[in-house]
């Protein structure tokens, strides 16, 4: 008997007493696709939700600015809110690519549709590119704090 590199056996059985191997992949898939469901949905609902206190927060900061006293030294707080706003993008993105990716899972679930296993699989393919790109660009910008963060400093200080 035949098994998958996770010890999981073959054992769907043609008409002729055989393995039929791909019914068997094909409910191995429809397996780990169920058990995956859930936890895209929950993760997307969460991308949703903290799209939405991004937004909230930048509006927050936005309004608020009115009744902070400011420096006037100090840049306005009306930059850090279109910031937070801007930002929320980045929540929202994944959290879209996700729960497509859920649906058409629960749409392949039910109907057994290859059209939307490959769906499924290109939303899921979207959000790690997503997340692949964003990680590089995080790593970037985070290359690039530590440098000004040590540049800046010492360009002032020969300067004066």
């Amino acid at each position: 008997m035949q098994s998958f590199s996770n010890g999981l056996e073959l054992k769907e059985m043609g008409p002729d007493g055989s393995v039929d191997r791909d019914r068997a992949i094909l409910n191995y898939i429809r397996k780990s696709l169920r058990a995956t469901r859930p936890w895209t949905r929950l993760l997307s609902v969460l991308g949703f939700i903290g799209t939405g206190l991004m937004v909230l927060a930048g509006l927050g900061v936005i309004v608020g600015e009115t009744f902070i006293p400011v420096s006037e030294k100090t840049p306005p707080l009306v930059f850090m809110g279109i910031l937070y706003i801007l930002s929320s993008v980045f929540y929202l993105v994944p959290s879209i690519w996700l729960s497509k990716f859920s649906t058409a899972v629960s749409v392949f679930l039910k109907s057994g549709d290859a059209i939307e296993l490959g769906k499924a699989i290109a939303y899921q393919k979207s959000f790690w590119k997503f997340i692949g790109i964003l990680a590089v660009v995080s790593i970037a910008l985070i290359v690039l704090g530590i440098i000004a963060a040590i540049l800046i400093p010492t360009l002032i200080t020969f300067r004066g």
